[in-house]
C-alpha cells in the first residue's frame, strides 16, 4: 500500500477524532456556558442598572451601584465577616486535616475503619449538619453546654448561636467539622505518593521526625495543600447554606457574610443591581486569590524538580 493511499484514510481518521471529541466536550461546554458564563456576563450588566426584582427593568446607572457598596456600613461588615469567615476556617481546616491525614498514613492498627469515620461529617447534607448542631448549641438541652457545665468549664449555659459574640465562631466550629475531612482525603492521597527511598534515607541519615517532615513530607505535599486551599476558600468565601441555616446571618448580622448579604440586597431590599455588584466584586476578589494561589503553587512545584 502506497503512501499516497494511508496519508488520505489517516487524515479521515484525525478528522472522526476531531469531530467525536467536539462531540464529548460540546455538552460541557454547553452547561459551563449556561450555567457560569451566562451568569457572570448577565450579572455584570445588572451591575450597571437599578433593577427591580418585579419588573427586571429599570434605569442605568453606571457605577453608582458599586458606590453605594463602598459606603455601606452592612456591605463593609459583610465583608469583614467574610474574611475573617474564610480564614478561620481555611486556616484550621488545612492544620487539622494535615495532622489527621498524618496520623491515617502511620502504620497503626485500625486505619481502615478511622479513614471510613473521618470521610462521614463531609457525607452529611448541611441541612442535616445545621439541624443537628443547632440542637447541641442550644442552651437548654444542646449536649456542648452540658458537657461543658459538667466538666466544670462554665458557670451558666451559653446561647452559642444567638449571641454575637459566640454566634460566628460556632458557625466555624459547625464549618470545620463537616469539611476538614475533604482536606484528609487530599493531603493523605498526596502522602501515599511521597517515595519510601526519601524517608529511608533520612532515617540513614539520622533525621529526626520533625527534620523528616519539615524537609521531605511538608515540600512534597506543598503543592497540594496549596491548591486544596485555594479551593477550600473558593467555596468557604461563597458558602450560603450551613452558615445561613444555623444562625440565618443573626443575630444582628453577626454571621452575614457576602453571600447572605447579597440574598438581602436581591430579595429583602429587592435591588438586583446592588446585588449583583457586590457578587461581581467577590468574584474579583476570588480571581485575585486564585492567582496568588496558583502563583505559589508554581513555585512549590518548581522546588520538588
Amino acid at each position: 500500500m502506497s503512501a499516497a493511499t494511508i496519508s488520505p484514510r489517516r487524515s479521515r481518521a484525525e478528522d472522526s477524532d476531531r469531530r467525536l471529541a467536539y462531540a464529548f466536550v460540546l455538552p460541557a461546554a454547553v452547561l459551563l456556558f449556561g450555567l457560569s458564563v451566562y451568569p457572570f456576563f448577565q450579572a455584570a450588566f445588572d451591575s450597571l442598572f437599578h433593577v427591580d426584582l418585579v419588573t427586571r427593568g429599570g434605569p442605568f446607572v453606571g457605577l453608582r451601584n458599586y458606590a453605594v457598596l463602598v459606603q455601606s456600613a452592612d456591605v463593609r461588615n459583610a465583608v469583614l465577616r467574610t474574611i475573617a469567615w474564610t480564614v478561620a476556617n481555611v486556616a484550621i481546616q488545612t492544620v487539622l486535616g494535615l495532622a489527621i491525614a498524618l496520623l491515617l498514613n502511620a502504620r497503626l492498627h485500625g486505619q481502615t475503619i478511622a479513614r471510613g469515620l473521618v470521610l462521614f461529617p463531609y457525607m452529611v447534607p448541611a441541612i442535616v449538619a445545621a439541624l443537628i448542631f443547632r440542637f447541641m448549641f442550644n442552651d437548654t438541652v444542646g449536649v456542648v453546654n452540658y458537657v461543658l457545665l459538667s466538666s466544670h468549664l462554665m458557670s451558666e449555659p451559653v446561647s452559642w448561636l444567638s449571641q454575637i459574640d459566640t454566634a460566628l465562631p460556632a458557625a466555624i466550629a459547625v464549618n470545620c467539622w463537616k469539611y476538614t475531612p475533604f482536606m484528609v482525603i487530599v493531603f493523605l492521597a498526596r502522602l501515599q505518593t511521597v517515595p519510601r527511598e526519601l524517608y529511608d534515607a533520612a532515617h540513614i541519615d539520622g533525621a529526626s521526625a520533625l527534620g523528616t517532615f519539615r524537609h521531605i513530607t511538608l515540600p512534597w505535599t506543598t503543592p497540594v495543600i496549596l491548591i486544596a486551599m485555594l479551593l477550600r476558600t473558593i467555596w468557604t468565601v461563597n458558602d450560603f447554606d450551613l452558615i445561613y441555616l444555623l444562625a440565618f446571618g443573626g443575630p444582628l448580622g453577626a454571621t452575614t457574610t457576602v453571600p447572605i448579604e447579597i440574598r438581602a440586597l436581591a430579595f429583602d431590599q429587592q435591588d438586583i443591581g446592588l446585588a449583583s455588584a457586590l457578587a461581581i466584586c467577590g468574584a474579583i476578589v476570588l480571581c485575585v486569590a486564585a492567582w496568588a494561589y496558583l502563583r505559589a503553587y508554581r513555585r512549590s512545584e518548581t522546588q520538588l524538580q
